[in-house]
């Protein structure tokens, strides 16, 4: 079953745009400089492949929005794969709206 994520998510106040890739080689991306998350069309298989990823990509944007991403020394990825795997239940409010 394929599913579809939102066009647009708002986040601290930033409108961050979602968009499929087909050729994208990683599952997700957040671009800062565009506020865009990139989803690769693979998430779109399984319901729970796109909202983990899609959760994954709203982690960075939310430690961007937090200015984290201005630090000199920052191990983002490290951070971002603590907090999925500490707050899964957003996932499950992102699935039921």
């Amino acid at each position: 079953m394929k599913t579809d994520p939102p066009a647009v998510i708002n986040i601290g106040g930033r409108v961050i745009t979602v968009r499929i890739d087909p050729r994208l080689e990683s599952w997700g991306e957040y671009h800062a400089d565009e506020q865009e998350i990139v989803l690769a069309s693979r998430t779109l298989e399984k319901q729970s492949t796109l909202r983990e990823t899609l959760r994954h990509e709203i982690l960075h944007v939310s430690l961007d929005v937090a200015g984290l991403s201005h630090l000199t020394v920052y191990q983002e990825e490290a951070i971002v794969r603590c907090i999925d795997n500490i707050f899964p239940p957003l996932g499950t409010r992102l699935e039921n709206n």
